[in-house]
């Protein structure tokens, strides 16, 4: 093997294993996190959202909840801050929960979303198109679980300790 068809090698090996860290990356930048709640998830949002990172995320949701049977997806944009969106992607933002919203729905699955920064709130608004009365939010993740937990008569009890 001579050096070029050595570095021919070593490039494709490098670009398969690019790949396959880009995919992890992407993965655990939207992980679906079971709740202590039944039947709902729990999926924080970090960093910058492209439109085909929110795609992704969008289909490793929909594919979660029907592998999951879950009734109910809590989407938490506590880690997502306004330098992660330019001005146009305020707009693309709010077309995404829409759709987001809309599909779950379709499958019976209630969206709720905590932890929108009061500056995320101002842009999404002025520059999108963002259905405001089909969007169930929360400031956090704690009161949406709480809402939850009420909605299905459950309650939290510390134990004794013996």
């Amino acid at each position: 093997m001579n050096d070029i068809e050595k570095l021919t090698h070593e490039n494709l090996v490098l670009t398969k294993k690019v790949q396959e860290l880009e995919s992890t990356i992407e993965d655990l930048s939207a992980p679906i996190i079971s709740s202590i709640i039944p039947d709902t998830i729990l999926v924080p949002l970090l960093g910058q959202l492209s439109d085909y990172r929110f795609n992704h995320i969008q289909s490793k949701i929909l594919q979660g909840c029907v592998n999951r049977q879950i009734e109910h997806a809590v989407i938490d944009f506590t880690g997502l801050t306004y330098e992660d969106l330019d001005e146009n992607g305020f707009e693309l933002l709010s077309r995404q929960i829409d759709d987001l919203t809309g599909a779950l729905q379709l499958m019976g699955i209630e969206t709720l979303y905590v932890g929108f920064s009061p500056i995320l709130i101002q842009r999404m608004v002025e520059y999108g198109q963002i259905n405001l009365a089909t969007i169930h939010a929360f400031s956090t993740f704690r009161t949406a679980l709480q809402y939850l937990m009420d909605k299905k008569g459950l309650v939290f009890e510390k134990k004794e300790l013996v």
